[in-house]
């Protein structure tokens, strides 16, 4: 049986529900790929809500959320399961 590749993801913590939902939406915006799930411990007592970003993605996502002026606190790299 082959190993299935495991892809890596950057991770996006932030302060607050309003800037995770923003920058999601900014995302959608700018056609950057993400998914929103629980904030992994590692990241911090942060909210609830964290972003994931294919780490090819990751350089475009935070263009997008800088030029929105769309702040994240913690960021982690992250291979899916």
């Amino acid at each position: 049986m082959s190993e299935v590749e495991r892809r890596l993801y950057r991770v996006y913590g932030f302060e607050s529900t309003h800037d995770a939902l923003t920058a999601e939406a900014v995302l959608r915006d700018a056609g950057v790929a993400t998914t929103v799930m629980p904030t992994p411990r590692e990241l911090g007592e942060l909210c609830g809500i964290a972003l994931r970003v294919a780490v090819e993605a990751a350089e475009d996502a935070e263009m997008a959320m800088r030029a929105r002026a769309v702040v994240w606190r913690a960021t982690m790299e992250l291979l899916d399961r």
